[in-house]
């Protein structure tokens, strides 16, 4: 279920559910490097001109890794390669954000963007990506932000 955020790291147990709220889930695991913890949820609706089966999973996370840096990291995965070197656009409820790309993810530039994304996704209802493909393919994927609050909250708590 997760493997498309954390695939690249070394094999790790599944993560540990610890609060489904409405569209958001909090999760946490722990291995040897320390404890690592993030919410996420999958989009409600996606619209582009693509075969479906195609496209793999598609996610928006924030995390806290197990170091004090890696705290309210926002990720975006695509489910595909994006076009080299191209943004991502981020639209919470008309605030826009761009987020820079690699392979099939998609971040923030800064610290603080990821802080002032994090504070639109609390006091939002729906956010909007929208990216364009190696192929060239534009997809919009919209998310519900109904339960994001909350679900922060535990992992704010949990890995602090």
């Amino acid at each position: 279920m997760f493997t498309a955020a954390f695939g690249a790291l070394p094999a790790i147990a599944a993560p540990n559910e610890m609060l489904i709220e409405k569209d958001w889930g909090a999760y946490r695991y722990d291995d040897t490097a320390g404890r690592m913890c993030f919410v996420s949820s999958v989009p409600k609706e996606s619209k582009g001109k693509y075969d479906p089966n195609n496209r793999g999973e598609t996610r928006v996370f924030v995390s806290h890794g197990p170091d004090k840096s890696e705290r309210n990291v926002v990720q975006v995965v695509a489910g595909y390669r994006y076009k080299p070197q191209s943004d991502v656009t981020m639209n919470i409820d008309g605030k826009k954000f761009t987020l820079f790309t690699i392979e099939d993810r998609a971040y923030a530039s800064s610290e603080e963007d990821d802080q002032r994304m994090i504070a639109a996704m609390k006091r939002g209802s729906k956010m909007t990506i929208i990216g364009t493909s190696s192929r060239g393919t534009k997809t919009t994927d919209r998310y519900s932000l109904s339960g994001f609050t909350k679900t922060k909250s535990v992992i704010d708590k949990t890995c602090k």
